[in-house]
């Protein structure tokens, strides 16, 4: 399948009426625009509604209130399903957090030589600040995060950090080496808190507000209804405005039920119309159109006008860090460019011994096309830097991906379902040679 472009996108509406063509034309971009923030406040509304996992035998989860910390205590699997692509070998930290009232306080705890990072994302998806090893003090810290526009002074003792959107989503990651590693990772963790007693505003009503959903059975016409919502609780930097000013011309409103109301003949299907043709656009940029293996981007996480790579971000890798701090490389192809399948195996064979170009770590994880952790055999799904890797007698390195028992040794397997996948190599502290392109990923070579 080759990248669909946004010219087939609209060549797809000739069809259509005027009034279909018109407000399919304007759902195709709003959608583009629009979809990282539907997906952060969706994925808020999930993970502040409660603390079960949603699935029987889920244990990753971090959910928690707004303004409250929820810890993952155990390494996600293939049960856990808030968010798509998660990696395996982290403790997940999530905060949603709530600026309307004021500062909010983050302590971090003395670094410990263990690797984590706090990450911050907008209510776009744009990660605007990390604080991790490398800009956190050692003896421990206190960072203030600032409401927008509050030129104030931050609360004493405190590193402040502007925030651009009043809603914040904290991802934290902990680095686990192994089961045994689990106690210490956990303990590390229980160090983060979140202090919310500087509040400058009046209480407000239920913060549950600032991240409204609705749902009425058209998968299309309750994107668009979410999206007005949306749109106005947090409107969108001048650059990005006049993607959304079509959509004004289609006079679209909301009833008190939440569901759009009162749209004219032909509205409703050309908003259906640009909706599909706009998902299926980002789905089709989430690979690449040359079928190269070991896709990445060094804008990751940092979009600015770039609306195409958040919004495929958002599809498949919601959340991503900023590339200064990890690097996804990503690929969906063997070196045939035939697509990934478990029916076949495949191998890696790292010269270089695995000396990737990563300063803190590296690891390569297996995803199901369902764009979640795999369900596979030995429940391993992925092998990186600290697993017990076996070296070939020259130094060289060889993993071998299959659903089958591969040929070499089974510490090298990743293993992987008999159906489509795709993997993902993140690199932890990229080094300056992978941003110069010295450094060449092995193919993805189909043995069998």
């Amino acid at each position: 399948m080759t990248v669909m472009t946004i010219t087939e996108a609209f060549l797809e509406l000739e069809h259509a009426t005027p009034v279909e063509a018109l407000s399919a034309h304007a759902a195709i971009t709003a959608v583009i625009a629009g979809y990282p923030l539907l997906e952060a406040v969706r994925t808020c509304r999930v993970q502040t509604a409660g603390n079960d996992g949603g699935m029987p035998g889920a244990t990753g989860y971090g959910r928690a209130p707004f303004n409250e910390l929820g810890h993952s205590a155990q390494r996600w699997t293939d049960r856990d399903r808030d968010i798509v692509t998660p990696a395996n070998d982290l403790l997940y930290t999530n905060a949603w957090i709530d600026l309307r009232r004021g500062p909010v306080v983050i302590e971090v705890p003395a670094q410990t030589g263990r690797y984590f990072v706090l990450e911050l994302l907008d209510v776009y998806t744009n990660n605007f600040h990390n604080i991790g090893t490398r800009n956190s003090p050692r003896e421990g810290s206190r960072f203030a995060l600032m409401p927008p526009g509050d030129d104030s002074a931050p609360p004493a003792g405190c590193i402040a950090i502007a925030c651009p959107s009043a809603l914040v989503w904290l991802l934290g990651r902990v680095l686990v080496d192994d089961e045994a590693d689990l106690p210490a990772a956990r303990a590390f963790q229980a160090g983060f808190s979140l202090d919310t007693t500087f509040a400058r505003a009046p209480a407000l009503a239920s913060p549950r507000s600032i991240a409204q959903w609705r749902e009425g059975g058209d998968p299309a016409l309750d994107f668009f209804a979410n999206l007005l919502r949306a749109v106005q609780d947090f409107p969108p930097p001048s650059s990005q405005r006049g993607v959304f000013a079509l959509l004004t011309s289609l006079h679209l409103q909301c009833a008190d039920d939440g569901k759009l109301a009162n749209l004219r003949p032909g509205v409703a299907q050309g908003l259906r119309q640009g909706h599909a043709a706009a998902m299926r656009l980002i789905e089709a940029h989430t690979r690449s159109p040359s079928k190269a293996a070991w896709r990445y981007s060094t804008r990751l996480g940092r979009y600015g006008d770039d609306l195409m790579l958040r919004a495929a971000t958002a599809f498949k890798g919601l959340g991503a860090l900023a590339a200064d701090e990890a690097i996804y490389a990503s690929v969906d192809y063997d070196h045939d460019g035939v697509a990934l399948h478990g029916g076949h195996c495949y191998r890696l064979h790292f010269e270089d011994g695995g000396q990737l170009p990563a300063d803190a770590f590296w690891s390569i994880t297996l995803y199901d096309g369902d764009r979640y952790l795999a369900s596979t055999s030995l429940g391993r799904h992925a092998l990186g830097n600290r697993s017990p890797l076996v070296r070939n007698a020259d130094g060289c390195l060889t993993l071998f991906i299959s659903h089958q028992c591969p040929p070499g040794p089974e510490q090298n397997w990743l293993p992987a379902p008999d159906a489509p996948f795709y993997l993902v190599l993140r690199l932890y502290h990229p080094q300056q040679r992978l941003f110069d392109g010295q450094y060449r990923f092995p193919d993805v070579e189909r043995v069998a």
